[in-house]
């Protein structure tokens, strides 16, 4: 059994009543620590499904199953914590906070987990030539 699978994901947006579907029945599994990159043109529906996958669109028919279980009568508190401790994206545009630093924009990430602050240290240093590493 997969990690995370897709079963029949289907997506429509409307400009009044005429339909507009994105997602036309996917169906994709992933298993734990895969590396995936989600391709494809313009409006194909890359962003929709991304953020189905990540619990941020509940307005689709087929299901997100994690390990066996669906996704889809979680609560938002369980929904945040399902994109905070298991699953993490990359994206295209880095969506950082204009006005902060790089450090300071993956400390807001660290702040909203339940690590200490002495667990979040380690994780913040990126070291290396060249690299960042925070200062006291």
């Amino acid at each position: 059994m997969a990690y995370l699978e897709l079963r029949d994901i289907k997506k429509s947006y409307y400009l009044g009543s005429q339909e507009f579907p994105v997602l036309k029945g996917i169906n994709l599994s992933f298993e734990q620590g895969e590396f995936v990159s989600i391709l494809g043109e313009s409006g194909g529906g890359k962003t929709t499904l991304m953020n189905i996958i990540g619990g941020l669109d509940s307005s689709y028919t087929g299901d997100v199953v994690l390990n066996g279980n669906s996704l889809r009568h979680d609560t938002n508190k369980q929904l945040d914590a399902y994109r905070r401790q298991t699953i993490g994206f990359i994206f295209q545009n880095f969506n950082l906070i204009s006005h902060l630093t790089v450090l300071q924009n993956v400390m807001v990430s660290l702040e909203m987990t339940t690590l200490s602050h002495k667990e979040q240290d380690p994780r913040q240093r990126i070291t290396g030539s060249g690299g960042l590493k925070r200062t006291h």
